[in-house]
């Protein structure tokens, strides 16, 4: 019961959005359940690597220009 209530509190316990009473809870429960803190490192790493692909540096898209091209090409070798 109490990993159910902390996994549903996990989100905004990381973020610091909880009151201090689900705070309280949720990080005493992380200190006794490994498996909690767990999800919560995996819940770091989605966030940090979300952000990861918004950045500017992170996820490139294609020129439109140069993929039409390439759609064009395939049409004409596959028909």
């Amino acid at each position: 019961m109490d990993c159910d209530k902390s996994i549903e509190l996990l989100s905004e316990y990381s973020v610091g959005s909880l009151g201090e009473d689900d705070s309280v809870f949720v990080k005493t429960h992380l200190i006794t359940c490994p498996d909690c803190e767990g999800v919560l490192k995996d819940l770091a790493l989605i966030v940090q690597t979300a952000s990861v692909m918004r950045s500017d540096n992170g996820l490139a898209y294609p020129d439109e220009e140069i993929l039409w091209q390439r759609v064009s090409v395939g049409r004409r070798i596959t028909h």
